[in-house]
């Protein structure tokens, strides 16, 4: 009972050394690993960003089609041609640079991937444990090692600790931020987005019929049916539904790009800056005295 009273210190960071020793190591054995869940989340924040990357660059070809589309009338014999995709434009600019976001997003996860393979391989593992396990042997023996390696080995050991897990637990915390805020956003835009995608490409098909008519004499139009006629004159609501998808699109585009600047690049770098800070910290400062 004494033993344990006066080593209590000693007793519960070897525990803590041996669990982290462990779980350094667990994967190898197809344990409970972080580096599971951190390739899982990983895995699908690429999913995520690529799929918006393909909906962004889908969109950005279709609206340079629609820009480019002009509507022929003719009311009462006089030639009017407009170009109302026009209204497009700045949309198209938001979306190229939207695009750019993801490009960058998709490369931090892609570094984060890689970084994640080597941290959590088969050899930095093992040298992680292996320190671990020396560092206990040095607790528990202390007299018969210097103190000037003692601090050595300290350092040496929480540097690899900070190493070994700070990626997957950059990637299980950055999912349980978008899991708990940034999730119903996402899904929401990127369904808007979807849509919006399928209208303008529907308002583009109409467009190209109507201008069909259009091109027809007067004679011919006023010989079709009255519904075929007005829809062919009708660009003042062709006009409106763009400016509709546009202003839909301005505000989804906006929320997509605040959902993986925040979960890609302003959480990841928040959390180097906290890793940073505990490497400094932890090489300047003395274990032993």
């Amino acid at each position: 009972m004494n033993l344990l009273k006066d080593n209590y210190q000693k007793i519960t960071i070897t525990v803590l050394l041996l669990l982290l020793a462990f779980f350094s190591i667990s994967k190898l054995f197809d344990a409970f690993s972080f580096d599971t869940f951190g390739e899982r989340y990983t895995e699908q924040g690429l999913t995520r960003s690529l799929a918006a990357f393909g909906i962004a660059k889908g969109l950005n070809g279709l609206i340079s089609v629609v820009q480019g589309t002009e509507v022929a009338v003719e009311p009462i014999g006089v030639g009017v041609i407009l170009t109302p995709g026009q209204i497009l434009d700045p949309v198209n600019d938001l979306i190229e640079r939207f695009s750019w976001v993801m490009l960058i997003c998709t490369t931090s996860l892609g570094i984060q991937s890689i970084l994640l393979s080597i941290f959590s391989s088969y050899y930095f593992s093992i040298t992680v444990a292996l320190t671990l396990f020396l560092l206990v042997l040095f607790i528990w023996r202390q007299p018969r090692a210097s103190a000037e390696l003692k601090n050595i080995l300290y350092r040496l050991a929480i540097f690899l600790i900070i190493l070994r897990f700070f990626i997957p637990l950059m990637a299980i915390t950055s999912e349980a931020l978008y899991k708990a805020f940034l999730e119903p956003t996402y899904i929401e835009s990127k369904q808007q987005l979807e849509q919006s995608n399928t209208t303008i490409a529907n308002l583009s098909d109409n467009k190209k019929i109507n201008k069909e008519a259009a091109d027809k004499s007067w004679y011919e139009v006023m010989s079709s049916s009255i519904d075929s006629a007005m829809e062919s004159l009708d660009v003042d609501r062709y006009y409106e539904k763009l400016k509709l998808e546009a202003d839909n699109l301005t505000s989804h585009i906006i929320d997509l790009i605040v959902v993986f600047t925040m979960q890609t690049i302003l959480f990841p770098l928040i959390f180097i800056w906290l890793s940073m800070r505990l490497i400094k910290a932890n090489f300047s400062f003395r274990f032993v005295s």
